[in-house]
Order: structure tokens, then C-alpha cells, then sequence
């Protein structure tokens, strides 16, 4: 989800809810296939391009979005995982 504004404490509760009702669904394998996600060369290099606009304070609104979207999607995915990984090794004893 794209939040053009600061996020809300409600907004923070529905994505973490939907998060950890994801994380129930995911085995220990599928938890470690997380860990080895990777961008294509070519999305690597965009992003590479989008953070160096970015600290030189260069990137149009466009890119802004697009720079936010790669970083909310790797926030979601590592979130996603540290909610899983902590639901195993409570299911684990």
C-alpha cells in the first residue's frame, strides 16, 4: 500500500494484522525461500539509479513514488518474514 501521507496508528494495525495472518500461512520452507528473494539485474540497477537521485535530492515526484514502492515492498517482505520465523519457533516450543 502507497501512503502518500504519514501513517496512522490504525494504518500500522491493519497492515501488521494482515501480516501476521499471512505469516500462519507460510512453513518453515517457504520462511527460508523469503530469505533468498533478489531483484533482476535490471531492477537492481533501477533501484541503484532511483537511491542515487534520491540523495542527491534530484528524483521527480515519479521516481519518489517508485523509489517508496521498492523500499514499502522490502519492508513488507522482511516484516513478513520476522512475523513467520517468530510463529515457527513459537510453534516449536
Amino acid at each position: 500500500m502507497l501512503y502518500l501521507g504519514p501513517m496512522t496508528k490504525e494504518d500500522l494495525g491493519v497492515d501488521d494484522s494482515l501480516l501476521e495472518s499471512a505469516a500462519k500461512c507460510l512453513d518453515a520452507e517457504s520462511v527460508r525461500a523469503l530469505a533468498t528473494i533478489e531483484l533482476t539485474g535490471a531492477a537492481k540497477s533501477r533501484l541503484e539509479s532511483l537511491a542515487n537521485k534520491a540523495n542527491e535530492g534530484q528524483l521527480t515526484a515519479e521516481e519518489a513514488r517508485e523509489y517508496d514502492r521498492f523500499i514499502e515492498l522490502g519492508d513488507i517482505i522482511a516484516t513478513l518474514r520476522l512475523k513467520a520465523e517468530r510463529q515457527l519457533q513459537f510453534a516449536r516450543g
